[in-house]
């Protein structure tokens, strides 16, 4: 059984592919992302119930707080009644042992309040960093596993938003909904409790709250609209910032500071204002609360409640605990009203991280697929097909075959299918039709991480981690000894350069390795492919960026390097592969030559021999490779 994800590699989805794949799982792109500035409902059912399955393995912490949360919604409500109990008990029968009683229920009451209140304090966000940890390392494990056609066709500001603002966001949605839970709890007990205790008094008291809702209801459509502001503009923001730093040689080179900074000036402003026009709303509506609350007191329970106690018909007991009610049930309809926002902002940060949660790798392993034994190196291509978007195939009909230790170089105008072709041999995307086979075993039956632990690649842009240069070389083998690693950087010719460094292997790398040249970089790249003792390797223009003499240095200790090792070279510079076994000779995604050096520039007015001519300059017709066919499709990766 095989299984395979809707087509698609390394840079499958630069042909614009969306929505959905042909076998009904979901594409990984931006384009069906949410929309960064998509503000969500107060309540989503779907992402609370998705988290609360990461509050599973902090369940007992989880019931720790939520237990005091509710014994401290139980105390906020019952202070009032224990007050009005002890006046109407003890201060008016004027019996000081009741009195005492009282009094010491209620110190009771006060320390279970003070202490519930304080474990909330600690166990509430204890469970919110547990369920952080839990959705970054998730999220940072989900991503590694999505095809990198993800990741170029998503902005990396987009992600790296949804796997740190937006899981933090989420992590609050924690905490916001038990706060919310205690607000909601609280007004039913004080509602509940007023209406028993007298009913006249409490509707008399709530009488503002349609008034209330009303405006609530009137003041989110500004809010909503003030949040979304202020998200368009901070992303306008971190956005230039990104664009200026990364782009700070081009600026500078430029002389484009004074320009850049006056649209930064702008960009900034506008952040301010949409900032200071959310604090206005938040202004207007708190007095606005607080008024209501006067007008609940003063005519609900002062005066009517005092007209009514002077008619006898109301104990003043019941007086003063209906005025401390009124007040602890409007402090917890200021906080919902808060929350309300923050709740919207919550929920759409659940739904955008969810979403990427939820998105398929379009490669998996079959259910029953197997480890692939040690490798000889022998592939196969069989009638192999394949296409980025429906109905534009970039490979076609490729049949070839490789043994084992043979060099192959690959070469062919932009978009001829290099690069496809070993994207389908590491298995970034699966074949359309056809096969490919690795020493006979058809590689969709065996498990990936079997298949490229084996494999080694080295890209034509090298890239270096953060870290010593110990650690980038032993990065492929984590458990290759130091003797290795001198072994693996000599092998390349990158040790003598190495020792000259400041610390020699237990130099720290910059950023991407900038403290070290281009050619030094790509030393130190080919050190790490080859201490795994990959039984094939992948050379993706690897040579391209580098200077003349370190590319023969790279020529020189690729002869060791390649020898007994299945070797597949991409090259535009054919002079780096007139020594390969094997040249094979792409166009139009079709396999239309193949042989030696020789062997093709004796075909004469064969598409090898006008490619090489106009390598080298010798084309006085001005006829290329291209006269033999239309203009290739460029569905597929640029560097193709």
């Amino acid at each position: 059984m095989r299984a395979s994800g809707p087509g698609g590699g390394v840079g499958g989805m630069m042909g614009g592919m969306k929505g959905m794949g042909s076998s009904g799982m979901r594409v990984a792109t931006e384009d069906n992302l949410t929309d960064e500035t998509v503000v969500g409902a107060a309540y989503d059912h779907k992402v609370v119930s998705r988290l609360m399955t990461y509050i599973w393995p902090y369940k007992r912490d989880a019931f720790i707080a939520l237990t005091a949360v509710l014994v401290y919604t139980l105390g906020n409500v019952t202070v009032p009644l224990l007050i009005m109990i002890g006046i109407k008990w003890a201060v008016n029968a004027g019996d000081v042992s009741r009195l005492h009683i009282v009094g010491l229920v209620f110190l009771v009451v006060t320390i279970l309040h003070f202490g519930s209140n304080y474990v909330q304090f600690i166990y509430i966000p204890k469970v919110g960093q547990g369920i952080l940890y839990s959705l970054r390392t998730g999220m940072f494990n989900h991503l590694q596993s999505l095809s990198p056609s993800f990741f170029h066709r998503t902005p990396v500001g987009r992600i790296m938003s949804r796997s740190q603002s937006d899981v933090l966001q989420l992590q609050e949605t924690f905490e916001l909904i038990v706060q919310s839970l205690s607000d909601i709890l609280s007004l039913v007990g004080i509602v509940g409790i007023m209406l028993v205790i007298d009913w006249r008094l409490a509707l008399i008291s709530m009488s503002v709250l349609p008034v209330l809702f009303f405006v609530l209801i009137y003041w989110q459509r500004f809010a909503r609209h003030s949040f979304m502001r202020i998200r368009r503009a901070i992303a306008m923001v971190n956005g230039e910032y990104n664009q200026n730093i990364t782009g700070v040689r081009v600026v500078e080179s430029f002389n484009r500071q004074d320009a850049n900074m006056k649209h930064f000036d702008e960009l900034n402003t506008e952040y301010l204002e949409a900032n200071l026009e959310a604090s206005r709303y938040s202004g207007t509506l708190q007095p606005f609360v607080e008024v209501l609350m006067g007008i609940g007191m003063g005519f609900g329970v002062i005066l009517m409640g005092g007209i009514m106690v002077k008619g006898g018909s109301l104990d003043y007991a019941v007086l003063l605990a209906f005025a401390l009610w009124i007040q602890r049930f409007f402090e917890p309809v200021r906080h919902l009203t808060m929350q309300y926002s923050q709740l919207q902002r919550a929920m759409a940060a659940g739904v955008r991280i969810f979403e990427v949660l939820d998105l398929k790798p379009e490669v998996v392993d079959a259910p029953d697929a197997i480890e692939l034994p040690q490798i000889q190196g022998e592939i196969k291509f069989e009638d192999v097909n394949f296409e980025y978007v429906t109905n534009v195939e970039v490979l076609q009909g490729i049949n070839l075959h490789i043994k084992p230790g043979e060099n192959v170089a690959l070469v062919g105008s932009t978009g001829a299918g290099k690069s496809t072709l070993v994207t389908l041999i590491h298995r970034f995307a699966d074949v359309k039709n056809g096969r490919i086979t690795v020493d006979g075993y058809d590689i969709r039956d065996v498990t990936r991480h079997s298949l490229v632990s084996q494999m080694s690649m080295v890209l034509q842009e090298p890239y270096l981690f953060s870290g010593t240069v110990a650690d980038n070389i032993r990065y492929n083998n984590e458990s290759a000894t130091d003797d290795e690693i001198v072994s693996a950087a000599t092998t390349v010719g990158a040790h003598d350069f190495i020792m000259s460094l400041d610390q020699g292997y237990d130099t720290v790398m910059a950023e991407r390795g900038i403290n070290v040249s281009v050619g030094q970089r790509q030393l130190i790249s080919f050190a790490r492919a080859v201490i795994g003792d990959p039984r094939v390797i992948i050379l993706d223009e690897a040579t391209a960026n580098i200077d003349t003499h370190t590319e023969v240095l790279i020529q020189r200790a690729l002869e060791q390097v390649l020898k007994g090792r299945t070797s597949i070279v991409i090259a535009h510079r054919l002079s780096t592969i007139r020594n390969a076994d094997n040249i094979v000779v792409l166009n139009h995604g079709k396999l239309v030559e193949m042989g030696t050096h020789e062997e093709l520039l004796a075909k004469k007015g064969g598409f090898y021999a006008r490619l090489y001519a106009i390598n080298y300059g010798l084309d006085t017709e001005g006829e290329g490779p291209q006269a033999q066919g239309s203009a290739a499709p460029a569905p597929s990766p640029a560097d193709d």
